[in-house]
């Protein structure tokens, strides 16, 4: 019997197979490509169909599970994003980029402990690629493992030693670990490369002490006189020739040169006072006597330690020295109180309309679950100590909220003379928030209103509220810090008054000023501009506020 035979012209070619071959890695090449053109424009949904045709038509590419994990961890999905690089390095075990990546995932998971791992066994092989050694720089960093990330720093400027981006993360780096002589090295060398650096000029200028013998004063000016630089540029150009100026003790023209610097920020942004002022009202409205006298169920902990108030008033040192204590981990500035209040929110049947209503509907929230959704947020961080703080100065706006939510949480109000307050706020060019400070009429009436929270608070939760004031806590020091440790219930330790030797980086406006010991050179300063300050003082006085 005869039997069939495939024709031959069906037999695919050994020619026909590459041809296949190529034309799909180029196929997946094009979707691959695709994809990251619309992660870059945050077209995350379009981006995720692009990425799910990529993985289910070329399995066996290793770059599309690894693109397909990006777009899952940028949409929150952290555990497909663990599934999908973990398929990309079974298929390139040896891929940098995806193990930091997984690095990220495993971050995102809360998974602390393996992403340390996985982030010190990259550190130690070795990386000739200036960005992959900068992002593992920064991630070894975020981890809390900065001598490592030094190290990664150190590593890529070998390789390319003129690289600015480099150069000012390393000198952040180094402000943060207390390497301050080193910081203003490594930006010399920077600003050397780049005269037009603003962001190096102003993290320059505040490492130290400037002298009259030894500053940067005739560079600012100079630099100020490039009529091509950005608004952003030229404040900070302003800001870094205040501080210098007020160092050698030229108040006048440091003074001129603040306020050119603010109102250049203060002309480049939308912002309306009265809306915050409307906000803080209304929290006063809201968070009554009567809400505080219902039997409320909060979340029975007791590892929070909120730090609180406006900013540059000393929350700094507070948090040091509490944080120096053997039970105590210092998780730095939350934001997580607000979000996991949002969350909670957005879940809600009836959605605020606006801002004043969303203030309405917080009173209504689950307060336990608030508190243990809160502090779940936090971990593990904080699970390796008793207990935490945390040095938001927004949560002032919360404090009703968080003690309905943690009524056994510690809350510590840092308050400083109003006029040192509003000095110290005002000289101070802030990253991100905090938009009252650019204008003295906008930041007297948010520090009168602040004030009146702050009153507020003081009255409907009476013994809540620790205050410090950061006057009596410089002059008395070792009566006001054990103090504090009481309040906190905490067995007094010697080395948290030796707080300038912890080791740890601070990341806030205050590095460079931590590593000193307590000092009282920035109490009274204010009255080296009493002239310019003059209307504002009058604002305070018209609003009970005492400025004497």
């Amino acid at each position: 019997m005869l039997t069939n035979r495939p024709s031959l012209d069906n037999t695919p070619s050994y020619e026909n197979t590459l041809m296949t071959a190529k034309q799909n890695t180029e196929q997946a090449k094009h979707l691959l490509a695709q994809c990251w053109s619309l992660l870059n424009k945050q077209h995350l949904a379009q981006a995720q169909t692009v990425s799910a045709q990529l993985i289910s038509d070329f399995a066996d590419f290793a770059a599309g599970w690894h693109v397909a994990s990006v777009v899952a961890l940028q949409q929150n999905h952290h555990t497909l994003a663990l599934q999908y690089i973990d398929l990309a390095l079974n298929k390139e075990a040896e891929n940098t980029t995806y193990e930091l990546h997984k690095t990220r995932v495993l971050l995102a998971l809360g998974e602390r402990e393996q992403a340390k791992t996985l982030a010190r066994e990259l550190s130690q092989k070795n990386h000739n690629n200036t960005a992959i050694l900068a992002e593992l720089a920064l991630l070894l960093n975020t981890l809390g493992l900065q001598q490592t990330s030094l190290k990664c720093y150190e590593q890529a400027l070998l390789i390319q030693a003129d690289n600015p981006d480099l150069l000012f993360n390393l000198a952040s780096l180094q402000r943060y670990m207390g390497l301050l002589v080193e910081a203003e090295t490594t930006l010399d060398r920077l600003i050397e490369l780049l005269p037009d650096d603003s962001e190096a000029w102003l993290l320059r200028s505040g490492l130290r002490r400037q002298l009259s013998t030894n500053n940067h004063i005739e560079g600012l000016t100079k630099a100020l006189q490039n009529q091509q630089s950005s608004p952003i540029s030229r404040a900070q150009l302003y800001y870094a020739l205040a501080k210098e100026l007020e160092d050698v003790q030229r108040y006048e023209e440091s003074f001129k040169a603040l306020q050119q610097g603010a109102a250049v920020r203060r002309g480049n942004m939308q912002y309306s006072v009265d809306n915050d002022l409307a906000t803080l009202n209304k929290i006063t409205q809201v968070y009554d006597k009567e809400l505080f006298q219902q039997n409320i169920q909060g979340c029975d902990n007791r590892q929070a330690i909120f730090i609180l108030g406006l900013p540059r008033t000393g929350s700094t040192l507070v948090e040091r020295i509490i944080g120096n204590h053997s039970q105590v981990h210092s998780a730095g500035e939350l934001n997580n109180f607000a979000l996991e209040m949002m969350a909670q929110l957005r879940n809600s049947q009836t959605p605020p309309a606006d801002k004043l209503a969303l203030i309405e509907l917080t009173k209504k929230l689950d307060f336990a679950k608030l508190g243990e959704d809160y502090l779940l947020s936090t971990q593990p961080d904080t699970t390796e100590h008793p207990r935490f703080i945390d040095k938001l100065p927004l949560n002032s706006l919360y404090v009703g909220l968080i003690h309905l939510a943690l009524p056994k949480a510690k809350i510590i109000y840092v308050q400083r003379h109003p006029l040192d307050t509003c000095y110290a706020i005002f000289k101070q060019i802030f990253t991100h928030g905090y938009p009252f400070s650019y204008d003295l009429t906008e930041l007297a009436q948010y520090q009168i209103a602040h004030h009146q929270l702050m009153q507020h608070w003081q009255k409907v939760l009476p013994g809540v509220i620790h205050v410090v004031e950061y006057e009596r806590l410089v002059s008395d020091f070792s009566v006001e810090s054990q103090k504090l440790l009481a309040y906190c219930d905490l067995p007094w330790q010697e080395q948290c008054s030796q707080f300038e030797h912890n080791s740890a980086a601070a990341t806030t406006a205050s590095a460079a000023q931590v590593r000193q010991a307590v000092y009282s050179s920035s109490v009274g300063k204010w009255r080296h501009f009493s002239k310019q300050l003059a209307a504002v003082r009058q604002q305070f006085i018209q609003a009970g506020i005492e400025c004497d």
